[in-house]
Parts: C-alpha cells; structure tokens; sequence
C-alpha cells in the first residue's frame, strides 16, 4: 500500500495566496503571525545590515535561513526554495490511516500511534477499546495546546494576538516616520488606539489632559514591547 504525502501543518493560520487565476485578497496573508514576523524583521536594523552586507554580519547564522527580507513581495519571500514552509511548518509525519505492511517499521510515537487488533475478537470489542487508547494517547488539539507541541524549525512564542501585533507595529512606524509628534499625537493619529481617548475638537482642557495621558502611556507601552520583539525576532523568537 503507498504511503499518500502529508499535507503541511502550522501551529497557526499559515499565508494563502491562492492561484494565478484566483488569486486570494491581500488579508489571506497580512493577517497571519508569520507575515508579521517577516515584517518586524524587516525593522531589525542590525539584521538589515546583515542584508546589506549579502549576509555577512551578527546575524549570519539567521540570515542562511530567513535570506533578504528588503524587498516588499511577501509572497515571493515566502515562496523561494519553500521558505516558509521549511521555516515554520510541523515535520512531516504521515496523515493516512493505513494498515502496516509486513515487516514496516512504525512511526515513533509522538507522531503515530501503532496498535495491534486481534481480528478474533468481536468488532464493537476492538471498537471500544480503539476509542479508549485515542482517548489516553491522542492529547493534541488545534491552537494552544498544539502551538506548545510544536517541532517547527522556528516556532511562535505563546499565543499571538495579530491585532495587537498589526497595532504596535502602526505606532513604531508612526514614531520613526513623525519624531516630532509627541506620543499623546501619536497615539492620537493611529486610527484603532484606544478610539474612545481620541481628542475631539468640544473636550475642555481637563478631558484632553486625561486623554493625552492616557494616550501617551499607551504608546509608550507600545514602543517598549515592540522594541523587545523586534530585537527578539533577529534572534529568531516572535513574538
């Protein structure tokens, strides 16, 4: 019996692109972990030298495996010699239910579980005795616990909130692009930042001092994490 081809399995929602004819809307990839990993690696500033240097550099090692990230083809980055895969992607492991040929060596045990049913006993017998061993063995669920579980090359660390991810990135940006603007602007300007704190042209002077306050923590608590995950992706951990 031939063994069918496992499909790809990530911890999380991996990019769509869809085909030439049927191409998928931009959302099928900007909203996923690893297209926000790519791009708060493209702010690393030492690993962009690294980039501009061809490779050479403190984050040589990272480079042989996540390339040239300057560019803004996501797709095409992704795409190359099955880079994203090959980085983010569970190990492939068999996904049919098949019966062993004689003398086939079995999976390991983290990714198959092989028993053995004597064929005298009755049906409903094996039955119930197959759904008590997936009970006791098969603990694996999709998300969370999975995530925990995972052997990709390059994992996501804990359970990654890609609004919040998408949001910190809109401030830092923000912040590099308008250093002028104090942060209370900055927080003022970036469209989904705590939308019930934006300065609204009737707020007295006692209002827009509790909103510029509140929304000044708030970036700077949003500037600090972002830093710690953009120096932490050039070490190869996000978020």
């Amino acid at each position: 019996m031939k063994t069918q081809p496992s499909r790809l399995h990530f911890s999380y929602q991996h990019p769509v692109f869809g085909t030439a004819s049927k191409p998928a809307p931009p959302t099928k990839w900007e909203k996923t972990v690893y297209y926000l990993w790519w791009e708060y690696l493209k702010r690393n500033a030492v690993y962009l030298q690294t980039c501009e240097n061809g490779g050479d550099g403190p984050c040589a090692a990272l480079y042989r495996d996540f390339g040239d990230v300057r560019g803004d083809d996501f797709k095409a980055w992704w795409s190359e010699d099955g880079r994203g895969a090959r980085l983010f992607a569970e190990p492939r492991a068999e996904d049919s239910v098949r019966v062993l040929e004689q003398g086939e060596e079995a999976l390991s045990r983290d990714e198959a579980l092989t028993i053995s049913l004597p064929l005298n006993l009755p049906k409903k017998t094996l039955e119930a005795h197959v759904k008590r061993l997936l009970a006791a063995h098969h603990k694996g669920k999709r998300g969370m616990q999975y995530a925990k579980q995972s052997r990709a090359r390059y994992k996501v660390q804990g359970q990654p909130n890609v609004p919040a991810l998408e949001l910190g990135l809109a401030v830092w940006d923000m912040r590099r692009a308008r250093p002028d603007l104090e942060l209370w602007q900055i927080g003022d300007r970036v469209p989904d930042l705590l939308r019930t704190q934006k300065i609204k042209p009737g707020d007295d002077r006692h209002d827009q001092m509790v909103k510029k306050r509140a929304l000044a923590a708030v970036v700077s608590r949003y500037l600090k994490r972002v830093k710690l995950q953009i120096d932490g992706v050039g070490k190869g951990t996000f978020p």
